[in-house]
């Protein structure tokens, strides 16, 4: 009895942890993989960063204040409050579950906590893993 009890839970704490494994995708037809929001050990999370979508040095990086999509200008930004282009947010059966953005189209716990980072930029940027374990791991999507 006590193995299925564990078993149970077990099966619970991974479809909770995988739960919030989404691709994340921008561009005009959002068709560009931008990274995933996902644990900082996943090589393509846009916490690790280490990582190509992490790092703030890196083109397809949300991090990358200088590029098409960390830019608080451009239209495919999460940044940009304004943009009619936002990232989107796919779960594994491919169906649009929100949007990444400070802006309007953002549900309310996505858009309060991208405003924090919106307004501690640098800081989160620096180090996107560190701000994953102390806030972004406990938003629940």
């Amino acid at each position: 009895m006590k193995k299925l009890f564990l078993i149970l839970i077990c099966i619970f704490y991974t479809s909770l942890v995988s739960a919030q494994d989404y691709r994340i995708f921008a561009g005009r037809d959002h068709t560009v993989f931008i990274g995933k929001w996902a644990s900082p050990y996943d090589l393509e999370s846009i916490w690790n960063k280490y990582g190509e979508y992490g790092s703030k040095y890196k083109d397809k990086s949300i991090w990358n204040n200088y590029g098409d999509y960390g830019s608080k200008y451009k239209d495919s930004s999460p940044w940009n409050a304004y943009s009619s282009n936002p990232p989107v947010m796919v779960d594994k059966n491919d169906r649009v579950v929100g949007y990444l953005t400070c802006g309007y189209k953002a549900d309310y716990k996505i858009r309060e906590l991208m405003k924090y980072i919106v307004e501690h930029f640098d800081e989160v940027a620096n180090d996107p893993t560190e701000f994953y374990n102390k806030k972004a791991r406990y938003l629940i999507l």
